[in-house]
């Protein structure tokens, strides 16, 4: 059956076909009285609107996720029947799928992870499970975000949302979905959508999709991480009482993982078989350039909005965005929005000023010390920038204190090589608790090579006695 799609539908114009799929056909799409948002409208096939029960979830997609806000899911601005042809005002999402990302750096595709983990948290929380993830349906937005999209077949509890699927439907795709969803489709819950992510995650971190194989990551990787294979192999559980039991919960996990040094030794470098320089870019290329050729605020802003809307796995994935993407010319941009920005925002663009910042944003660094919500990341920008601007005096006499003082302070007064520091460090050694004596090396390491020598004699015998993580961190010291 030909599709004619509407010319226009109140004052959105409808323009080339983007592409299509079994259900529905995607047009982008241009407001004339808001020519810069760029915009894709979904109209579902003129087939399928015979059927009552597929017009009906085809508009409930449309009515959950204009009920739904997080800066990772897909915006819908509009849905209704232009005639009678039902259809969904949309973002247009124009950066490719995360199947692009395959074979990419494990831990680059973690961190992207994060914050779509927490958007389908947010989505649980209101009573919205997916039962269809897998990589075609997360796509990355104009500024880069990747984001959740195709709630088509989702199961909503809410309003008068019945669970309109039938007991013989079956819902979702082979490789990615749970065991439970080869049964009655409407007795699932959250869990389906951890087992897809369980399988995403295997599949992106060892190279071979869960469900053709069957095996350990090790088996497929040897050497492997293994705290990393068991929080993937607990989420691909075929039973759901043992499966990870929410998506906050495989949020939480991915999240401490990144900060392990297990993560810190493994998955830098793309998957055998994939060539570095395909991987040596942002993957969403189509996008990226537009976005760095404009203002600091288009470049910028999007991350600093997600700031300060998004849960924490999202905050922390704007965070490195904003740090990613900030540059020298942005400086006076970030100071503006260091001075605006709430508590749960301020702490990122610190951390992007310590990237790029002259001698003009140490004032602002400096003040940042009695800031209890910024202290830490003051401290660490203020000795960064003092390190390109030959400014580490005036940035010592404000990080001063007797002996070693607070372990905040501790990176940032060793890496301007802060005399007082490295004395401290030798005559209080012996008497630090292990979790401490761990912080000093770490910070140790940022010392100028003269002071870390000294640091590394004084504290050897001790390290190669105690060996574990004491031994590991000495050896940075090298």
């Amino acid at each position: 059956m030909t599709f004619r799609p509407p010319r226009v539908i109140g004052s959105v114009k409808i323009l080339e076909r983007l592409g299509e799929g079994g259900m529905a056909i995607v047009h982008r799409a241009e407001d004339v009285y808001r020519p810069e948002l760029q915009l894709a409208v979904k109209f579902l096939r003129p087939e399928m609107g015979q059927d009552a029960d597929l017009v009906r979830r085809f508009l409930r997609e449309g009515e959950i996720l204009k009920r739904l806000r997080h800066p990772h899911l897909v915006e819908v601005l509009d849905f209704g029947r232009s005639g009678s042809t039902p259809y969904l005002l949309m973002e247009l999402l124009p950066g490719g799928s995360v199947k692009a990302c395959l074979g990419e750096p494990p831990s680059r595709l973690l961190r992207r992870l994060v914050p779509v983990l927490d958007a389908l948290f947010h989505a649980h929380e209101n009573g919205v499970i997916h039962r269809d993830l897998k990589p075609s349906n997360l796509l990355f937005a104009a500024d880069g975000r990747l984001k959740v999209t195709d709630f088509g077949v989702s199961l909503w509890e809410g309003g008068e949302g019945t669970r309109v699927t039938r007991s013989q439907m079956v819902v979702g795709t082979l490789g990615y979905m749970a065991p439970e969803q080869h049964g009655d489709p409407r007795k699932v819950d959250g869990r389906c959508d951890v087992y897809a992510m369980g399988a995403l995650l295997y599949e992106f971190c060892t190279g071979q999709p869960y469900s053709q194989v069957q095996l350990p990551p090790a088996s497929l990787r040897p050497g492997f991480p293994p705290g990393l294979a068991g929080l993937i192999m607990q989420a691909l559980a075929p039973d759901p009482a043992r499966r990870t039991g929410s998506m906050a919960l495989l949020r939480d996990q991915v999240s401490a993982w990144l900060e392990r040094a297990e993560a810190a030794a493994w998955g830098e470098e793309p998957l055998p078989g994939y060539r570095l320089e395909d991987h040596d870019q942002p993957t969403v290329t189509a996008v990226k350039p537009k976005a760095h050729a404009g203002s600091s605020e288009e470049r910028l802003a999007p991350y600093l909005d997600a700031l300060q809307t998004g849960g924490v796995g999202s905050r922390r994935a704007a965070a490195e965005g904003l740090r990613r993407s900030a540059r020298p010319e942005d400086e006076a941009y970030l100071l503006e929005a260091l001075a605006q920005s709430p508590d749960a925002a301020r702490f990122a663009v610190v951390v992007a000023l310590g990237q790029v910042g002259s001698a003009a944003a140490l004032p602002a660094l400096l003040a940042g010390l009695n800031d209890p919500f910024i202290r830490a990341e003051s401290a660490e920008s203020a000795s960064l920038v003092a390190a390109r601007t030959d400014r580490g005096h005036e940035v010592l006499a404000a990080l001063h204190e007797a002996g070693l003082g607070s372990p905040w302070r501790w990176s940032a007064r060793a890496r301007l090589g802060d005399p007082a520091w490295v004395q401290a460090f030798v005559e209080n050694w012996q008497a630090l608790p292990a979790p401490s004596k761990l912080q000093a090396l770490a910070a140790a390491a940022h010392l100028p090579v003269q002071e870390k020598a000294i640091a590394r004699q004084h504290t050897a015998a001790e390290a190669q006695r105690a060996g574990g993580h004491l031994k590991e961190a000495w050896e940075a010291l090298s």
